[in-house]
C-alpha cells in the first residue's frame, strides 16, 4: 500500500513499536512514582483479568473513576493535546511500527505515542506509558482522547494483575503487555476503562492498521 500520510509534518517518528514487542524482557528502573489511585465508585466486575484479553472483557460501562483521580490524570497531561509538547516530553509515535488501532464492530482507539522510559513494573496516574490520539479523516492528529497504562508481562512478578484507579489491568491479546485504557479526554458510552470507544473515528484510509497492515 502507499505510504501513510504524516500525522504532523514536524513529527519525529521514532520506530518504537518494535521496542514494545521486545519490552517484556526489558525492566527499566522505576523512576516515576507509585500507584496513588483510589478505588472506583463501582467495584470492578468479578472477572479473571489474568486470562482475559481485550476481545472478551466483562462490560466496563458501570465502572467509574474517582473525580480526584480523573483530575490528577488530566492535569498531568493537559499540555499533551499539543503533540509537539508530548514529543518533547519523551513520547513518540508508533504509527510506522504498530499502526492505528480499531475494531470495526466495537469502535475506534487511535494512534499511540509511547514513552519507552516508563515501560517497567511501576504505574502512576500522572505518567501514562502511552498517550492515545484520535486521527482525523486526513490522517492528522485530531486530539488526545485517552491514556494507556502499560506493564510488560515479564516485568510483573506478582500472581495478581497490576492495578490502577482500583481497576485490574488485562492482557493485550497479541502483545506481551498488561494494559489499561482510560478515556479521560473523550467520553465513552462503554465506560472510562473500556478498550474501544465507538465515539472515536475508525482509522482513516491510507493509514496502516494494527493487526491488518502491521506489525
Amino acid at each position: 500500500m502507499s505510504s501513510p500520510p504524516s500525522t504532523r509534518t514536524s513529527h519525529r517518528r521514532r520506530r518504537l513499536g518494535a521496542v514494545i514487542l521486545a519490552s517484556a524482557g526489558l525492566v527499566a528502573a522505576a523512576a516515576h512514582g507509585a500507584d496513588a489511585s483510589t478505588p472506583p465508585t463501582t467495584p470492578t466486575p468479578a472477572t479473571d483479568m489474568a486470562t482475559t484479553d481485550m476481545a472478551d472483557m466483562a462490560p466496563m460501562a458501570d465502572v467509574t473513576m474517582a473525580p480526584a483521580d480523573r483530575a490528577a490524570a488530566q492535569l498531568a497531561t493537559a499540555a499533551f493535546q499539543d503533540v509537539d509538547v508530548a514529543e518533547a516530553a519523551g513520547y513518540a509515535s508508533t504509527l510506522d511500527t504498530l499502526g492505528c488501532f480499531q475494531d470495526p464492530t466495537q469502535g475506534g482507539m487511535g494512534l499511540h505515542y509511547l514513552d519507552q522510559s516508563l515501560m517497567d513494573a511501576t504505574v502512576d496516574i500522572a505518567h501514562p506509558e502511552a498517550l492515545v490520539y484520535e486521527l482525523a479523516a486526513d490522517g492528522t492528529i485530531a486530539g488526545l482522547v485517552a491514556h494507556e497504562y502499560i506493564v510488560p508481562i515479564e516485568a510483573w512478578t506478582s500472581a495478581e494483575p497490576p492495578t490502577l484507579f482500583g481497576v485490574d489491568f488485562h492482557h493485550h491479546p497479541t502483545l506481551p503487555l498488561w494494559v489499561l485504557h482510560t478515556w479521560i479526554w473523550k467520553d465513552n458510552v462503554n465506560g472510562v476503562f473500556a478498550d474501544w470507544n465507538p465515539a472515536v473515528r475508525q482509522c482513516p484510509t491510507g493509514v496502516p492498521i494494527f493487526g491488518v497492515d502491521l506489525p
